[in-house]
Formats: C-alpha cells, sequence, structure tokens
C-alpha cells in the first residue's frame, strides 16, 4: 500500500486544477489537446522547486520558462536537476512568450502579490502559492481585477479539501457551533531555531504580533 507524505499530495495535486484552462489552439477533434504552456517566476518559496518538478513531470503542461531576478538565489537553482534544461529569462520576456497560459509565481512571501498582479495584467492565469500576500486590500484587489479579466487565480492551499476541513465548512453551514468568537488553529511542522533558516511557507506564522 502506497503511503503520501503531505508534502507528496502538495506536489502531486496542487496545479490540478488548472488542467480546466481553456486550451490555446485546441481543436475539437477528439485529439489530446495542446499542453497547457506555463512559466514560473521566482524559487524562493519553499514549494518552488516541487511546483516546477511537478509540472515537468505532467504530460499536462509546457514549461516555456523560469524567472529569478535575484543573481544568488538563480545561481543556486541553476545547480539544481529540478531546473536543469527550462530557459532562464526575464519576467518581461516570459510574459512576452508567445501563447503563454499561466503563471507558476514562487516568489518570497512580500512579493507574491505584486507578481501575480502583473501577471494578471499582462492577461494570464495564476498559480499562487500561499500565503495571499502580506495584505487583505491587496490580495483582494488582486482577485478583483482577475474577476474582471475572466482569469484563474489559484490558491497553492493543500487542505481545501480536507476530509475534516470540509466537514467543519458544514458544520459552520447547519450552525452546530453556535456563534464563532474565537479561533485557535495549529500546524504540526517543524521549524528552525533561527527565522532566517526557515521555509518560506512558515515565516509568516513565525512573525511574532506587534
Amino acid at each position: 500500500m502506497n503511503i503520501f507524505t503531505r508534502r507528496q499530495f502538495l506536489h502531486t495535486t496542487a496545479l490540478a486544477s488548472l488542467a480546466a484552462i481553456p486550451q490555446v489552439g485546441a481543436q475539437d477533434t477528439g485529439a489530446r489537446p495542446a499542453k497547457i504552456r506555463i512559466g514560473q517566476i521566482g524559487t524562493a518559496h519553499a514549494h518552488a522547486a516541487g511546483k516546477m518538478d511537478t509540472m515537468r513531470k505532467s504530460a499536462e503542461y509546457e514549461v516555456v520558462g523560469v524567472v529569478e531576478p535575484d543573481a544568488e538565489r538563480r545561481a543556486k537553482a541553476e545547480l539544481s536537476a529540478t531546473y536543469q534544461g527550462v530557459p532562464w529569462m526575464t519576467e518581461e520576456q516570459l510574459l512576452n512568450t508567445p501563447g503563454l497560459q499561466a503563471v507558476a509565481v514562487e516568489t518570497g512571501i512580500a512579493n507574491l502579490v505584486p507578481t501575480a498582479t502583473r501577471c494578471i495584467a499582462a492577461g494570464k492565469h495564476v498559480h499562487l502559492d500561499k500565503p495571499g500576500g502580506e495584505s487583505l486590500p491587496a490580495f483582494k484587489a488582486l482577485l478583483d481585477d482577475a474577476t474582471r479579466r475572466k482569469l484563474t487565480v489559484q490558491m497553492g492551499y493543500m487542505f481545501r479539501y480536507n476530509p475534516g476541513v470540509l466537514l467543519l465548512r458544514q458544520f459552520l453551514k447547519e450552525g452546530w457551533l453556535g456563534d464563532i468568537f474565537e479561533v485557535h488553529t495549529v500546524i504540526s511542522k517543524v521549524v528552525p531555531p533561527d527565522p532566517a533558516n526557515a521555509p518560506a511557507d512558515t515565516m509568516a506564522h513565525t512573525t511574532p504580533e506587534p
């Protein structure tokens, strides 16, 4: 019996719903639709490498390029098998690649929403890793702009279809828990003592409240 770890599950399913994006040039002839042309901006996020591995292994996607403006991060990524053979380019070059349909945004947390906003403005669907930036109004503006342009913003969040989360949503919908006035949540994860060495997806949860 094969048992998936949470990270393996994330890597193999996080981009699955992007397959629903309309295929450029696909014809209703019974033939297999063209692959989704996708690129990645950023390698700083803790899930960046896993996302790239998933896209490259999938028969649904054609990875056209990766962007990393930080020279030190790019040099490190270039040594990884994950990015071997993937064209490196600027953000402008990626967003102007003919036939590009979607972009996986895998920057550091502070740059997630600004980068995704530029992708939406360029007319591309976006897979945005969590969290949705550092500003709720900025995140809402991103989603509103995507809605106006009829584009998809897919949040990379592995608990969306977790049975426990779905059950809790039902509890809330049915009013079985009464009036909710406080919420306390915990995710079990080992975080390095030095925040500077913490993975990108833990930083938002380790910053002390003011």
